[in-house]
């Protein structure tokens, strides 16, 4: 079937020639080839890609808004920055992501969700989103594990000791200090020996005398995480498995991680960030994402498209009305989805994590 999106079939097969299927081998020659080819992808990639005050960045439409991207104006692009930054950053790749980390903490050694949100102190007090998140702390961890950034970790920990949560406007809770919070960020603070966070401040005070029973709950927890979850909370799983083995005290042994990967990948096959979790940086991933990954500006610089589903109205072109999709038709509505919606900076960071990588390697 030929392939239809924002692009004609015509255009879209010139403008992205696909390498021969004999490069998925893994032979070194192959890496090689496909190595220079992403190296020349990630220059297109990277020049279109959007930052706001330093940070990784959505930009929902033309270039002209960018403009929207100053003081004392209102900007949503950055609402997830430091969850980007901090992906960014682990690859090793890209030390402006990590010193956007930086800048994002304050005096007391609050973190907020991007450089500008801390300037402007989140757009008001009476923004709707809160300053911060558990998801967006996830990217903090991230940093502090590339960089081994020990004042700012232990500054960060201070601060949620005395505050009892990562943020003060946490009236949705995504702010409060959950079990499983409580101990990954831990286990991170203790890889760099810096100072736990306090453990009164946890959300259920009613596990705190039997806290090592907690500890067998969370690997329950996060084997269905990757069976059950969906769109970004999936992801959200995936960047603690990417996390993991980088830990003092893993949580999970090397082959408990990869089980928990495939499964990822087997329930999204489309989606190569699992991919690279299941099978590691090889010949094919990298073949796959010179396929997946736009040449041009998508129309909207709008999602980092490894936490999102497949919009139904992409898949509706591929799949009759109450048919269950194939991978194949699946694979095509992703594609799609990627020529309109990709942000740049979600296929900089998977380049990031396989370029001059081979299988038996990872970060």
């Amino acid at each position: 079937m030929a392939e239809t999106g924002p692009g004609s079939p015509k255009n879209t097969a010139r403008s992205e020639p696909q390498p021969s299927t004999d490069l998925a081998s893994d032979t070194e020659a192959n890496h090689e080839k496909l190595d220079q080819e992403l190296r020349k992808l990630r220059s297109i990639i990277y020049s279109y890609s959007f930052k706001c005050y330093g940070s990784a960045s959505k930009l929902v439409g033309p270039d002209i808004i960018k403009d929207r991207c100053s003081i004392p104006y209102r900007f949503t692009g950055d609402g997830d920055s430091a969850l980007w930054n901090g992906l960014l950053c682990f690859t090793g790749r890209n030390p402006w992501a990590c010193d956007a980390i930086k800048k994002s903490q304050s005096e007391d050694g609050r973190i907020w969700r991007s450089t500008r949100r801390k300037l402007t102190e989140n757009d008001g007090n009476d923004y709707p989103q809160a300053s911060f998140s558990r998801d967006m702390a996830r990217g903090v961890m991230l940093y502090i594990l590339q960089t081994r950034d020990r004042n700012l970790a232990s500054r960060w920990s201070d601060y949620i000791s005395e505050n009892g949560a990562l943020c003060p406007d946490h009236t949705d809770w995504s702010c409060d200090i959950r079990a499983q919070s409580y101990r990954r960020i831990n286990h991170v603070l203790a890889t760099v020996e810096a100072q736990d966070i306090s453990f009164s401040h946890t959300v259920f005070p009613c596990m705190w005398p039997t806290y090592p029973v907690t500890s067998a709950l969370h690997e329950t927890v996060m084997e269905h995480r990757v069976e059950k979850n969906e769109s970004f909370h999936l992801h959200l799983a995936a960047i603690d498995l990417l996390m993991d083995s980088q830990l003092k005290k893993p949580l999970y042994d090397d082959e408990s991680r990869r089980d928990m990967a495939r499964v990822l990948f087997r329930r999204k096959p489309y989606n190569l960030f699992y991919q690279y979790l299941a099978q590691g940086p090889t010949a094919e991933l990298k073949r796959r994402i010179l396929a997946f990954a736009p040449r041009e500006r998508p129309p909207y610089l709008a999602q980092w498209v490894w936490e999102r589903e497949i919009p139904a109205r992409d898949i509706e072109k591929y799949v009759p009305s109450g048919q269950t999709p194939t991978d194949e038709q699946l694979e095509k509505a992703f594609r799609d989805y990627v020529k309109l919606e990709s942000m740049g900076w979600d296929f900089v960071f998977l380049i990031d994590l396989v370029l001059e990588k081979r299988p038996e390697e990872s970060i």
